[in-house]
C-alpha cells in the first residue's frame, strides 16, 4: 500500500467512526456543529416571540457574541438545567434577584427548517423558567441541529450574582469536533472547542478568574471520560476552574463550554471614537479551515490530490500542513486578551485616544468579512493593504477548486483591533512579546462613510460574491 493511500485508508476509516457518533464529518470543517440557519430561522422566531416572553420576565439580547454585565465577580454561580424541547419541564431552582441565563439549543433538524416548528419547540422550555426570578436576561444563544430526534435538549445555565463594579462576560459555543481525521479523545479536540468558546471573552480584553462549565457527549462513559480529564488538562494549563455541572444526557458527540471570565476594564466599544488615521492591526494572520477542509476533500475526491500534485503540494505535506493548523485552533488566545486589556480605560476612566484602542473582532466564520462588519459598527471608509493568511497556497488552492466559499475563515481566529495612531506600535511591540505575528493591515481613511478598499488579490481567496460585493476591489 502507498503512503498515499495509507493516509486515505486511515482518514476515510475516522471518518466513518464519526458518521456513527451521529456526526457529520463533511461538514465539520466549518469548526462549529451545524447551526440552525440563523437569518431564516433562529431570528425571525425569536422576534416573534419576544414580545410574549418580555411579558413572561424573559429579555432576549439582541447581541451574538458574549453577554457582558456589571456585577459582584464572587458571587456568581452557575446553575445547570437540561431540559426537554417541546413540552414544558418541572422548574424546581427560585431566585429573589435578577439572572442572566446562556442558552444552548440542540433541534432536530426537520424540525429547524422553519420558524414556526422551531417556536414549537423552545418556547415551552422558556415558559418553564420564566417564573424562577424577577427577570431573566438571555445574554447568549447557540442553537446546533441533530439528525436524531431523540438527541433534542436545551441546556440553560443560568447565572445568579450579586450588584458590582466589576465586567462579568459569559459565552457559550458547542462542536461536535475541531479536527473530524484525528481520534474525538485528542487533546486538542476539547482545547480546541473551549479556545473558540473563550475567544469571544479575549476580544474584549476579559481573562481574569476564568471559570469553564464544559458541555461535552460521548457515545461511551470511556470516551466521556477521557473528554472530561482533556478538559481538566486544559483548565490547569490556562489557569482556569473548572466547574463540575451536569452534562447532556442525549446526543453522541459534543464538545464546547460555557465560559465566564472578568475584567476591570471597560470593552473595546468606543466606535464613536474611530476616526482617520487609525490602523487596522490582524493579531496574527488567519485561514484555518482551508488545510483542513482541503485534506477533508481529497477523502472524496481522489482528483483534488493529483491537482494539488501538479501545484507541487503532496498528500503527505498537506496533513502536515492540516496538523499545523489544528494546532493553531486549539491554541487559546489569552495573551491577546491580556494585550487587548493593557489598551482599555479603567471602568471610572473616560476613553483617550492616545491610551486606548477603539474596537476589537474576532475572525471566524466570516474571515474577511469582519472587516466590513468593522466598517458598518464604526461608520468609517476603511483601506485594506492586506489579508494576511496562514496557508495562502492551500487558501487559493481550495478557492479555485470551489472547496470553499471564503477560505479566509477560521475557529477560534485571530483578532482584529481599531487603534488610534498614536498607540498602535506598541500594540503591535506588546503582540509580538506574547509570541503572536501581527501587521498592520490597512487603516481608517475617513469618518462618516461606510466603505472597505480591498486589493483585488482577495478574489484568489473568496468565491461568495455576497461577500465580494461588500468590498470595493482596488
Amino acid at each position: 500500500m502507498s503512503p498515499k493511500e495509507e493516509i486515505l485508508k486511515n482518514v476515510r476509516k475516522r471518518l466513518s467512526y464519526y458518521r456513527s457518533l451521529g456526526a457529520d464529518p463533511l461538514s465539520l470543517a466549518t469548526g462549529c456543529a451545524v447551526k440552525v440557519d440563523l437569518l431564516r430561522v433562529v431570528y425571525p422566531a425569536m422576534e416573534k416571540i419576544k414580545p410574549y416572553l418580555t411579558n413572561k420576565n424573559i429579555e432576549i439580547a439582541d447581541r451574538e457574541d458574549a453577554d457582558v454585565f456589571l456585577g459582584d465577580p464572587g458571587s456568581v454561580e452557575l446553575h445547570r438545567r437540561i431540559m426537554r424541547l417541546g413540552e414544558r419541564n418541572e422548574m424546581n431552582l427560585k431566585f429573589s434577584n435578577n439572572i442572566r441565563a446562556i442558552i444552548l439549543v440542540q433541534v432536530y433538524q426537520l424540525a429547524a427548517d422553519e420558524p414556526e416548528k422551531f417556536i414549537k419547540k423552545i418556547l415551552p422550555v422558556y415558559e418553564s423558567i420564566c417564573n424562577c426570578a424577577p427577570s431573566i436576561n438571555i445574554g447568549k444563544g447557540h442553537s446546533i441541529v441533530t439528525p436524531f430526534r431523540e438527541d433534542e435538549f436545551m441546556l440553560i445555565d443560568l447565572i445568579s450574582y450579586e450588584k458590582g463594579d466589576k465586567i462579568i462576560a459569559a459565552n457559550n459555543d458547542t462542536m461536535h469536533i475541531i479536527d473530524p481525521t484525528n481520534s474525538p479523545s485528542d487533546y486538542r479536540q476539547v482545547s480546541g472547542s473551549i479556545s473558540n468558546s473563550l475567544n469571544d471573552l479575549f476580544v474584549i480584553g476579559a481573562y481574569k478568574d476564568l471559570r469553564i462549565s464544559p458541555v461535552l457527549n460521548a457515545p461511551t462513559e470511556e470516551l466521556k471520560e477521557k473528554l472530561i480529564k482533556n478538559t481538566k488538562r486544559f483548565a490547569n494549563e490556562i489557569g482556569a476552574q473548572m466547574i463540575d455541572v451536569e452534562q447532556p444526557k442525549r446526543g453522541r458527540l459534543l464538545l464546547g463550554a460555557t465560559v465566564l471570565a472578568n475584567s476591570d476594564k471597560k470593552p473595546p466599544m468606543f466606535h464613536k471614537h474611530a476616526d482617520k488615521g487609525m490602523r487596522i492591526i490582524a493579531t496574527r494572520p488567519f485561514g484555518e479551515l482551508a488545510p483542513i477542509t482541503t485534506f477533508l476533500s481529497t477523502t472524496i475526491d481522489e482528483t483534488i490530490i493529483d491537482e494539488l500534485q501538479q501545484k507541487g503540494i503532496e498528500l503527505d505535506y498537506l496533513e502536515k500542513i492540516k496538523e499545523n493548523a489544528v494546532n493553531i485552533i486549539s491554541a487559546p488566545n489569552k495573551g491577546m486578551g491580556e494585550v487587548i486589556s493593557k489598551y482599555l480605560p479603567e471602568l471610572n476612566e473616560e476613553f483617550r485616544k492616545d491610551q486606548h484602542i477603539v474596537a476589537t473582532t474576532d475572525v471566524t466564520g466570516p474571515g474577511i468579512f469582519v472587516v466590513w462588519e468593522v466598517s458598518k459598527l464604526t461608520n468609517t471608509h476603511i483601506k485594506l493593504y492586506n489579508f494576511p493568511l496562514l496557508f495562502p497556497e492551500i487558501s487559493e488552492f481550495a478557492t479555485e477548486k470551489f472547496l470553499m466559499p471564503n477560505a479566509t475563515a477560521g475557529t477560534n481566529g485571530g483578532f482584529i483591533i481599531v487603534s488610534p495612531e498614536e498607540i498602535y506600535e506598541d500594540v503591535i511591540k506588546d503582540l509580538r512579546y506574547k509570541g503572536y505575528m501581527p501587521s498592520v493591515i490597512g487603516e481608517i481613511i475617513e469618518r462618516g462613510k461606510q466603505e472597505v478598499e480591498a486589493p483585488k488579490e482577495i478574489t484568489k481567496y473568496v468565491l461568495d460574491q455576497e461577500i465580494l460585493n461588500k468590498f470595493k476591489l482596488y
